[in-house]
């Protein structure tokens, strides 16, 4: 059953960009929601009222919502929701001033198109919006201030009050699934602009904002309960060669490379990111300085044994050098870990590459 309705909800959304995705998706499960209102409805017209004529006429609007989802599967999505809004302007203009009379309250349904538009329309799209949004303020005082002498269908007081009170008991669903659903939309958002703002693009690893807030953070309560904390700072070699000989799809390729291998390091609450173009850095809790040498030993050694390929298939060697530094007094800041680690990182460097100094020889 489940099953079933997730392949309903996730008509029309292959190929699209994730950013439709959603809008997709709540589209189909509004119009399946419609639609089992409708079929409630038309069984109510059969059953209780004994209303052939209604329930008809109700089955045949009904078959318009059947419509949008051909319109999502062949994806037509922005015909899917002018059809939509348009069906549900339609149902609730007949059957508010045709077939009942506006005691049923099937024109308070109105209320629900605004919210409507703004869940499943684009921003760009924002004449559409207006436009749908004003016809259904405008049909509902149109309801509302128009008396139907002659409904099709004539119901006593205690039928619309049924009626009256089946669209306030849809309209709080309704409410509450459009909240629920812009509530999830703005977390979603916010998780993105966190994504954003704290992650390198290339390298799906940290970046340099997000590696001083979590890595100051860290170093202050490692210096507050005196345990050791080691910076790894990794410089790739001749990285800028790698650019000019081979090309910068292939120095990127390094970088995302040498990203999943300090990404794969077993080593709980570490902070790992990309502070600069070919510059990296490793903060290690609870890590004392031998212990961080060995671990930047092994970076460097799964760095030098990494094969990338160019575009004539020769493998590109991508090696780096690390420099490596500790809290020795408990009192440092990040920056002057870095400051420390990045000194080494000059010796490495100057020792030949591809190889690992610490600060900590220099007394």
């Amino acid at each position: 059953m489940f099953s079933r309705f997730y392949s309903i909800m996730d008509v029309g959304i292959q190929g699209e960009l994730p950013s439709k995705v959603e809008k997709i998706r709540m589209l189909n499960v509004l119009n399946l929601l419609t639609l089992l209102v409708s079929f409630v409805y038309t069984a109510n017209y059969v059953f209780i009222l004994k209303e052939d004529c209604a329930a008809l006429y109700n089955v045949m609007l009904t078959g318009g919502f059947v419509f949008v989802f051909l319109l999502s599967y062949f994806h037509c999505h922005k015909a899917a929701k002018i059809t939509y809004f348009s069906f549900v302007l339609l149902h609730l203009f007949l059957f508010t001033n045709l077939f009942f009379t506006k005691e049923s309250g099937f024109h308070f349904y109105y209320f629900l198109v605004p919210m409507g538009v703004l869940l499943l329309f684009e921003l760009k799209e924002i004449i559409l919006k207006m436009i749908f949004s004003v016809a259904a303020a405008l049909l509902f005082l149109y309801s509302e201030n128009t008396l139907n002498p002659d409904p099709l269908i004539i119901l006593n007081s205690a039928t619309n009050h049924i009626l009256y009170q089946s669209v306030f008991l849809v309209n709080m669903f309704a409410i509450v699934l459009a909240l629920t659903l812009f509530s999830k939309q703005i977390e979603k958002h916010e998780l993105e602009l966190v994504k954003q703002a704290t992650t390198d693009i290339l390298t799906g690893i940290k970046n340099r904002r997000c590696f001083f807030e979590e890595g100051e953070q860290l170093l202050i309560e490692a210096n507050k309960t005196k345990q050791s904390a080691t910076l790894l700072l990794l410089d790739l070699d001749f990285f800028k060669s790698i650019n000019d000989k081979y090309g910068h799809s292939v120095g990127d390729e390094c970088l995302v490379q040498v990203a999943s291998v300090l990404q794969s390091l077993d080593f709980k609450n570490k902070v790992c990111a990309r502070i600069g173009g070919e510059e990296f850095a490793l903060l290690l809790p609870h890590c004392g300085p031998q212990r961080g040498i060995l671990i930047a030993d092994k970076i460097r050694v799964q760095i030098e044994r990494l094969v990338i390929m160019n575009k004539n298939e020769n493998v590109v060697k991508c090696t780096t050098s690390i420099g490596v530094s500790y809290n020795m007094t408990n009192q440092e800041n990040l920056k002057a870990l870095l400051e420390k680690s990045d000194i080494a990182l000059y010796e490495a460097k100057d020792n030949g590459r591809n190889r690992v100094a610490s600060y900590s020889e220099h007394g």
